[in-house]
């Protein structure tokens, strides 16, 4: 290249330059659009080629164009496209107006064919940056109506200042205006609840949050205590790392949490108690006994009334069913309704219906009024079934069907009754006997009894004898007042095996308190009568006392002397004495 070429080179090349730094510069260019980039640069592009007063510039983008002062299509062309994202979305041309002065090799410079590819790439970067722009823009927007409209609050942080914040989060923390936390510090905030915008953000830290972070706060404002549920997860925003949160009022929901907690414990604690209270309780509504055995009673009661399901109590006659039945039913959620028994040994077949499900008025003869049954008398109740071992096969199957939710219809009605009671029922005797002879329909057997409770006879719960005693004396009083049980009365009590339970002792007790000594209708002479003396004589009850402790070890021992005088603690030959008239 000749020395008076080279001033024309770098010309060239300082155009070609201003030409690409003043495309770049069109984006710096807050608040514009796309279409007025376009057209400014294409007014730039003819200034850049040899011959600029006879050149002028087209841009075409989807389908829109623009062009330079003078614009005129020849046959002196050069073109080059946009592409971006791989897609074809427009074109860059440039014409001369005239013929070029020299054109023999062509009508443009091969440095005019590289910028003009380098104006297509440089628009294309213009294109795609305004585009992400346009979109970051309308996502923002998108974003801003979605977080002004929900009721949490929401904050977007960046180099740990404030870059946006909800009207949410301004209600949240008493800001008058969301501009009024822009660019501020978020761990030196305005306000008069800057203290709990700094605690929120503390977890933090001065660093970068690495992953989602949720936590709960306790704030409180003027002696109220509030809590606040924060959620911190870091994003990309604008192409650095950003902060996004949210704070959301839990104060009614941790209230409530905080309620149902105390309420657990308040009832754990109240369980603990019963429990352990269980262990010395001698009482559980009528029902009397400290022993461990009844203890084990008590805590079966306590369960079963604790739900729906039906009860199977088992106990020899006179063993307290009934009370026990009385029990569940005074501790459950049925207690406000009705208590029914049934005393199912006294109910004929013939008959079970009408007693059972009612009548209607008219519907055999002397039904002057309608009547209700059992099962309309115990809804919402309990239904007692005393003996239940005493229905038959074809009664159990009527039953069974009401107690299934089937319904039942009254004597001589039409529609279908539904009544909502709780069986429990009461047997002496074991009801899968029943059910391997034939007596009991298996179905109804597990239909009732999803819960059993055994009831121990007096004879295995002795201890419980002084208590239940005691019990019925205060209860029954004699010619003169109130009456005192001997020890050596109490002792025969105790001695005494009680075939008829609870029931025979009170009865004992009553013909005690009556006629002044104790009466057993028992098969052993022993306890046939123990009269008690109108003077009391400690020689001749003590003499007594040994005699019937006589009995009973001779009774063990099969009538073995030897073995008998083993028994009580004394020799073969003091037995003897003993037992020889005096």
């Amino acid at each position: 290249m000749s020395v008076s070429s080279a001033p024309n080179a770098l010309t060239e090349r300082i155009k070609e330059l201003n030409c690409l730094y003043g495309i770049s510069n069109l984006f710096e260019n807050q608040d514009v659009s796309l279409p007025w980039i376009m057209q400014r640069a294409v007014e730039l592009i003819p200034a850049a080629w040899q011959y600029p007063e006879n050149a002028c510039a087209r841009i075409v983008l989807d389908g829109q164009e623009y062009q330079s002062k003078h614009f005129k299509m020849t046959r002196w062309h050069q073109n080059t496209p946009i592409v971006l994202n791989g897609n074809h979305v427009g074109d860059v041309d440039v014409y001369y107006i005239h013929k070029p002065p020299v054109c023999d090799g062509g009508p443009f410079l091969e440095e005019e064919d590289r910028l003009l590819r380098a104006i297509g790439e440089r628009l294309s970067k213009v294109l795609w940056l305004k585009r992400s722009e346009e979109a970051l823009k309308e996502s923002e927007s998108r974003y801003r109506v979605l977080t002004e409209q929900v009721a949490e609050g929401v904050s977007l942080v960046q180099d740990h200042r404030f870059y946006y914040v909800n009207p949410a989060f301004c209600r949240l923390f008493n800001i008058s205006s969301a501009e009024d936390m822009h660019d501020e510090p978020v761990h030196h905030p305005p306000g008069d609840d800057a203290g709990d915008i700094s605690r929120l953000f503390r977890s933090i830290g001065e660093g970068t949050l690495e992953a989602k972070f949720e936590e709960v706060h306790q704030l409180t404002r003027s002696e109220k205590t509030f809590w606040i549920q924060v959620c911190h997860s870091p994003i990309t925003f604008q192409g650095r790392p950003a902060l996004l949160s949210t704070f959301k009022d839990i104060t009614e929901i941790k209230e409530q949490q905080m309620a149902a907690q105390r309420m657990a414990d308040l009832l754990d604690s109240e369980n603990r108690l019963l429990r352990s209270s269980l262990k010395e309780r001698y009482r559980l509504g009528e029902i009397l006994g400290r022993s461990p055995a009844m203890q084990e009673v008590y805590e079966l009661i306590l369960k079963a009334a604790a739900t729906d399901a039906s009860v199977a109590i088992y106990g020899e006659s006179g063993s307290g069913k009934e009370l026990v039945a009385h029990a569940i039913h005074d501790h459950s959620d049925r207690k406000k309704e009705r208590f029914v028994a049934v005393n199912c040994g006294a109910i004929q077949e013939t008959l079970f219906e009408r007693e059972f499900f009612g009548h209607r008025k008219g519907s055999f003869s002397g039904a002057h009024a309608d009547s209700p049954g059992y099962l309309d008398m115990a809804d919402g109740g309990t239904l007692f079934l005393d003996e239940v071992s005493e229905l038959t096969v074809n009664m159990q199957a009527k039953l069974l069907r009401a107690i299934d939710g089937g319904g039942y219809r009254p004597v001589g009605g039409i529609e279908t009754h539904l009544a909502d009671f709780r069986i429990i029922s009461a047997s002496n005797t074991a009801l899968d006997d029943k059910v391997s002879s034939g007596h009991m329909r298996n179905d109804f057997f597990y239909r009732i009894q999803v819960i059993q409770i055994q009831l121990p006879p007096l004879r295995h719960r002795k201890q419980d004898i002084p208590l239940l005693v005691e019990h019925f004396l205060r209860k029954m009083k004699g010619p003169s007042g109130p009456t005192n049980i001997p020890g050596r009365t109490m002792d025969t009590l105790i001695e005494y095996d009680w075939p008829g339970n609870v029931r025979e002792l009170r009865n004992v007790l009553q013909r005690y308190v009556t006629l002044g000594h104790l009466d057993f209708l028992s098969p052993d002479p022993k306890f046939a009568t123990a009269r008690i003396p109108a003077e009391l004589n400690l020689r001749d009850a003590t003499q007594q006392l040994e005699q019937a402790l006589i009995s009973k070890a001779l009774r063990q021992a099969g009538g073995n002397r030897t073995q008998a005088a083993s028994l009580l603690g004394i020799s073969r030959r003091a037995l003897f004495r003993k037992m020889s008239p005096s």
